[in-house]
């Protein structure tokens, strides 16, 4: 897949700590796996790399093409599912319902429990960007603080 990341994106990347390769590969694993959401052209995908989670969103209009229009990440572990709630606008790459609910996150060995969109079938979890970028984290900074 030819995966391609307009300016003002690189910028954001850039600013975010992650890499424009690690941003290629999420996308490209996704799509060699078909693991991602996806919602009319919009695709949501993740990867752990390293100690961090990555998560890139792209459009998916173009033949063969993925444009990025967003990346993000966080340091929490993904856990178990706590609820499902509604069936949310996202479907799995093969078209299954994905539900609004809520996980468990794991943070140096501090637990809470977080709204995620859930695949039910699976119990993968995605988190979504206003989260990680701003309460998620907000709490890893936290918890860093504190252990130094």
């Amino acid at each position: 897949m030819q995966v391609t990341i307009p300016g003002d994106v690189k910028e954001l990347v850039a600013k975010r700590g992650l890499k424009e390769s690690d941003i290629v590969d999420v996308v490209n694993t996704a799509e060699k796996e078909k693991k991602y959401l996806k919602k009319g052209n919009d695709a949501l995908a993740k990867k752990r790399i390293g100690d961090i989670m990555v998560y890139v969103m792209c459009d998916l209009s173009g033949k063969g093409t993925a444009v990025v229009k967003t990346a993000y990440s966080h340091k929490m572990n993904l856990g178990k599912v706590v609820n499902l709630m509604s069936e949310s606008e996202w479907k799995t790459a093969d078209g299954k319902p994905v539900s609004d609910g809520h996980i468990e996150v794991e943070y140096m060995t501090v637990r809470r429990n977080a709204p995620a969109l859930v695949v039910p079938e699976t119990g993968d979890a995605f988190l979504e960007e206003y989260l990680a970028v701003k309460t998620i984290a907000a709490a890893e900074g936290l918890f860093e603080k504190k252990r130094a």
